[in-house]
């Protein structure tokens, strides 16, 4: 059995049977991905298979390198996210291809299984059980050690025969502990440095492993020669690199958990019928065998049965742009949206937490255009550096090896363990995620992975106004009441709206009855048609529902019949909570903030006043096709543009960057780069100051990256750095970054 895996260069399967017990050497266990068909199935019929899946073994940016090389390998192969600092991967392929298990075998070969995606970290014990040998190996080896730094090893032919005897035994203990220390602490470097050159990748781990085998094949060279020897430094070496690495594993850990333990799901809202009545309930509250209203535009919060036909964007799911036809009695997928114009009813078949949109609304945001300049950089940075570790080794082996050949191996090895960049290819994604969490904390949910970059252009804040500052809704009064033989049809049609006049009225309807039987259609920008019992009713403007203007200064929107005025509503602005002071701590940030709108020129100049924006930042009376040139005027490649309808999509195209409050409606979503639920105000502000507070922890993390480096390397090169301050520095290094990331985030979470 030992002779095929090696054979076929499988012997990682050892560790993968024995790292969730913790036994070294353990019988392997080769990994079982049957349950890929289902989670493949899951994903609907359509060409293209988008998973998300839980990665074991990633410690560094090479990891993530060595990982997207074997998946270039796989015919039918599209895309490969991976995020190190939540050990998760997102892989798109072609349905028939095959390309999904094939990987999935591959990377299990290189050390990294994987299994479908969890919101629970998986601690391994592994490692842990290895640092606790290697500690207690280090701390005998110590002990042994300092008999020979008080004289010991002076003892010579002319000495105590028992004290030769003694050294004797001593060395060769040494010998054994330090070598018992590599079996078990060292396959944790070696497996992932060999699979790296295996994939023709030059993995960081392959210094740390050069740095500790030569010591260790020097210290034997030594110990049978009569030279020097450094078995006690070998094992303070791997206990201390155990334990940086398990330090670092650990807080990374913990860090996930709060990345993932907030989705934000306490922001969404879904309508639940019950008793012909139409309730908002949180999507948490949602149990099998429920009817729901999917209005146009509505998220799909749970797995769901349709009872009707309608198209669906699966954009969320499967980066599918075209919406999809679905019949009734087929299921749809929770995270999609409702593409139709008219509502449907589903019967929920699977909870919240049973439906995987937690792990959705938690997947790392897409790459866009303006981010693959970064995107290159960071590769080519993880793919050089550790040639230029070797380089640098190389180069300072051969200075010593002409100065002083005794000191050119010492130096070498210091060199190779001391310069790792572990600790920068974990700490910086590990602060875009937590970033991340963050913002869901304040619902708030980044679309884009270039946004965090772009808030920190953001010169110049463009918001709508409906919808946008006065997220809260309006306010509807009855000014002709409705009869009660309207009232059902009415309430019927506002339900299955999401625009806030609609929701403004069916508040003030209260528990009015559902009407299953009622035909809604939304036309976008002008108001609602329905079809019942041969009468068309409407509700919007006047010139929209066929009524005479009445010249009224008050907005107001009317219900007709055929034509016929039914009933009335004023209407009347209700801003969300602390949009004012909002507003205010953006302009104290410097921003200029702007205010653009449809709506009539008093009116938006009546929000503006009350907003504390002046009037020439605002316009009212504005078409979509106005707005998108007015963007575009002012833009530099610093304009946000905040907006909730489907009107404001062209402006969003013309700007920078872009929000909306209207993250469950299919358009703006997938056009923003990040949308945001709540009542009250803050959300965009909450962008500005994580992206400020993001940038600078990775540029702290930077500095303290580069004057640690240059320093160690100074160190090295002078000679002055012993392989035993190495085993220190370098895994505390690590440690200290991912600390002081983690902690700046702590604090910014603790923080109202």
């Amino acid at each position: 059995m030992h002779g095929l895996l090696r054979s076929e260069g499988l012997l990682r399967f050892y560790d993968l049977g024995g790292s969730r017990t913790g036994a070294v050497g353990a019988m392997p266990r080769v990994p079982s991905f049957d349950w890929l068909p289902g989670l493949e199935a899951a994903q609907g019929d359509g060409p293209v298979v988008q998973i998300t899946l839980d990665v074991q073994g990633i410690r560094c940016a090479a990891c993530v390198w060595l990982l997207q090389q074997v998946w270039k390998r796989q015919p039918g192969a599209r895309s490969l996210r991976v995020d190190p600092s939540l050990g998760r991967a997102v892989l798109a392929y072609d349905r028939d291809s095959g390309a999904g298990a094939a990987f999935l075998a591959a990377a299990a070969r290189f050390g990294y299984p994987m299994a479908p995606a969890s919101r629970r970290v998986v601690r391994d014990t592994g490692l842990l059980i290895r640092l606790g040998i290697c500690a207690a190996l280090a701390m005998n080896a110590m002990i042994l050690a300092v008999s020979f730094y008080f004289g010991l090893d002076q003892a010579v032919a002319g000495a105590a025969a028992g004290d030769a005897v003694l050294r004797t035994v001593f060395g060769w203990v040494l010998a054994g502990l330090g070598t018992a220390s590599v079996v078990v602490g060292g396959p944790v470097f070696f497996r992932t440095a060999i699979a790296g050159l295996r994939a023709g990748v030059v993995h960081m781990d392959l210094p740390i492993s050069l740095g500790l085998l030569l010591a260790w094949a020097g210290s034997w060279y030594g110990q049978l020669t009569g030279g020097a020897v450094w078995f006690d430094t070998v094992s303070i070496f791997v206990a201390f690199m155990l334990g940086g690495r398990f330090l670092q594993q650990r807080t990374l850990a913990n860090s996930r958990d709060v990345v993932l333990a907030d989705d934000g799901a306490e922001h969404l809202r879904t309508r639940r019928i019950a008793d012909g009545v139409v309730d908002l309930v949180p999507v948490q509250q949602l149990r099998a065998g429920e009817h729901i209203l999917l209005a146009s535009g509505d998220l799909v919060p749970v797995r769901v049965k349709l009872l009707g036909d309608a198209p669906f964007s699966l954009d969320w799911i499967s980066g599918e742009s075209e919406p999809r036809a679905f019949v009734r009695g087929d299921e749809v997928p929770a995270g999609a949206f409702q593409a139709g114009r008219s509502p449907v009813r589903a019967e929920v078949v699977a909870d919240y937490l049973g439906s995987g949109l937690a792990e959705m609304l938690g997947q790392e945001p897409v790459d866009r255009e303006d981010t693959r300049g970064r995107v290159r950089f960071w590769n080519v940075l993880n793919r050089c550096y550790a040639a230029g570790v070797l380089a640098a080794a190389a180069l300072g082996a051969g200075v010593w090896a002409v100065v002083d050949p005794s000191r050119a191996l010492p130096v070498a090895i210091s060199v190779l363990v001391i310069t790792c960049p572990c600790a920068m290819g974990i700490a910086v994604p590990l602060a875009f995620h937590l970033s991340l969490a963050l913002l869901r904390r304040r619902g708030v949910f980044v679309r884009s992975r270039s946004l965090l970059d772009k808030a920190l252009r953001v010169r110049k804040v463009v918001f709508d106004k409906t919808g946008t500052v006065t997220f809260g809704g309006l306010r509807a009064t009855a000014v002709v009441a409705v009869p009660e033989s309207a009232r059902a049809v009415l309430a019927t049609m506002v339900a299955s709206s999401n625009h806030p006049v609609s929701q403004a009225i069916l508040a003030t309807l209260g528990q009015a009855p559902f009407r299953g039987d009622v035909q809604v259609t939304e036309v976008p920008g002008e108001g609602l048609v329905a079809r019942h019992v041969g009468a068309e009713w409407r509700l919007g403007g006047r010139d929209f529902c066929g009524l005479p203007r009445d010249g009224g200064a008050r907005r107001e929107c009317v219900f007709a019949k055929n034509g016929e005025l039914v009933a009335s509503f004023g209407l009347d602005e209700d801003f969300r909570a602390g949009a004012a002071d909002e507003i205010a701590r953006l302009r104290e940030r410097g921003l200029e903030v702007l205010l653009m709108s449809g709506d009539r020129p008093e009116r938006v100049q009546r929000a503006a006043a009350a907003l504390g924006i002046e009037p020439a930042l605002a316009a009212g009376g504005m078409s979509p096709a106005d707005k998108a040139r007015a963007v575009e005027a002012i833009d530099d490649d610093d304009v946000m543009m905040i907006g909730d309808g489907i009107n404001d999509a062209p402006a969003f195209a013309a700007s920078w960057c872009a929000g909306t409050p209207a993250m469950d409606r299919p358009v703006l979503p997938a056009r923003a780069d990040f949308c945001f639920r709540g009542a009250t105000a803050g959300a965009v502000e909450a962008v500005f100051a994580t992206a400020a507070l993001h940038g600078n922890v990775v540029r702290t993390n930077l500095t303290i990256a580069l004057l640690y480096n240059a320093t160690t390397l100074v160190l090295c090169f002078a000679g002055a750095m012993t392989p035993g301050l190495c085993a220190v520095l370098m895994p505390v290094s690590s440690a200290a970054l991912v600390l002081h990331t983690s902690s700046r985030f702590a604090r910014a979470r603790r923080r109202p």
